[in-house]
């Protein structure tokens, strides 16, 4: 397989249009037609940076000198393709939150794990955090409240000295 049909290939599986792809290389779609039909014979190492990042793939599985296995492949195009879909699917989310939801799938089954634990561990704390201010701010319920009790808490949280 030549560096065209790889580059090709890779931007079938991750159902970009010629077009999608010399938009992301700054490029015009003849000079993508002439990548994959391999009339370019020495593609310069800068260029195959761009367009390896463009393919969301590295320089060496385009020069076909790393051999992984098909799963390998298919599930980094899966994963390509989620994170490029995402913009997408999910217009309503802040830039901050498609980001980061682009990050996250970008990431193998075990460091997913890893940030699903810590993020319920957060969720637990800001409950807590969000628990205790609630609580903070409701009036004693194990004695009666007087009025008089009541002006003496206003008039300290008042006061700019206390």
């Amino acid at each position: 397989m030549t560096i065209g049909d790889r580059i090709k290939q890779r931007r079938l599986e991750l159902g970009l249009s010629v077009d999608e792809l010399a938009e992301r290389l700054g490029k015009n779609r003849a000079t993508v037609y002439r990548y994959e039909s391999n009339e370019i014979e020495n593609f310069p190492i800068t260029l195959m940076s761009v367009l390896a990042k463009a393919l969301n793939t590295s320089p060496a599985r385009l020069m076909g000198w790393e051999n992984e296995s098909e799963k390998e492949w298919a599930e980094e195009s899966l994963r390509a393709t989620r994170a490029n879909a995402i913009g997408a699917l999910y217009s309503g989310f802040s830039d901050k939150e498609v980001n980061h939801f682009k990050d996250f799938i970008q990431l193998n089954d075990s460091n997913m794990d890893k940030v699903d634990n810590y993020t319920k561990k957060l969720l637990s704390v800001q409950k807590m955090d969000n628990d205790l201010e609630v609580a903070a701010a409701h009036e004693r319920t194990d004695i009666e409240v007087t009025d008089e009790m009541r002006k003496h808490d206003d008039d300290i949280m008042d006061d700019d000295d206390f």
